[in-house]
């Protein structure tokens, strides 16, 4: 877990630029707010955010009237986290936590929602069972990933136009942080997904499990589609703890 934390502090700068710059532009921000309304509903809930890197999406709920609890190992991540929260007036309770072992009691929340961080952790099974442990009864896990490795969406003049509009957003080059990512062994690499995530989830217990496929396609416009989007499924997984 060392590797990933320091892959994700090392990240945590131009990944947050990513964010952020989602979040100000007003369709996107809207279309993420409305991906999540129609799978949580609009009444304001009590919700854990896991992995919540630089706070994006616990602001995108916040926003929406929800009580926001959001947790990331990465110490990086949450320093950007807290920032911008404060910067757009959000109070948001952020704390450092490992998924693998959530510091809350059993039954806790009303929702519980992680956004391309499952990907990343060394034991998929035990932070499901942790956000099983968590979720109260009869209410929703949702959280959104891809398939970083092995989709078949990944042709070569794809992965090209990708590249050259994630330069012109002048972050790092796409082909640089793939590189590091792949040093990390991660599960996800050899994993047929999502259907691995269904099998792991009823292993866990959850029940009512969907699969919302191609999620960038409904929140992610012009430069930044062809940047982030075209080369992936992006998914949400929402299941019930029952």
């Amino acid at each position: 877990m060392d590797a990933i934390k320091r892959h994700w502090d090392i990240r945590s700068s131009d990944y947050n630029d990513f964010v952020v710059r989602g979040f100000s532009i007003d369709r996107e921000r809207r279309s993420w707010q409305e991906h999540f309304t129609s799978i949580l509903g609009s009444e304001p809930l009590d919700i854990l955010d896991v992995g919540c890197g630089p706070g994006i999406v616990s602001m995108q709920l916040a926003d929406l009237g929800h009580r926001m609890t959001s947790v990331d190992l990465s110490d990086r991540m949450l320093e950007y986290a807290r920032e911008n929260a404060n910067a757009n007036g959000f109070d948001i309770d952020f704390l450092q936590a490992d998924a693998r072992g959530l510091p809350f009691d059993d039954d806790s929340f009303d929702a519980v929602v992680s956004d391309y961080m499952l990907w990343t952790v060394p034991e998929p099974r035990k932070v499901i069972s942790e956000w099983y442990k968590v979720l109260k009864p009869g209410h929703v896990l949702a959280y959104t990933d891809g398939d970083w490795f092995t989709d078949p969406r990944m042709t070569s003049l794809r992965c090209r136009v990708s590249s050259f509009f994630v330069r012109m957003e002048k972050g790092r080059p796409k082909d640089d942080v793939e590189r590091e990512e792949a040093q990390l062994d991660l599960w996800s690499a050899h994993a047929d997904r999502p259907a691995d995530d269904i099998r792991m989830l009823e292993e866990a217990g959850f029940r009512d499990i969907r699969v919302i496929d191609n999620v960038q396609r409904k929140v992610l416009y012009g430069t930044r589609y062809l940047a982030h989007g075209l080369t992936n499924n992006h998914f949400t997984v929402t299941a019930v703890k029952p």
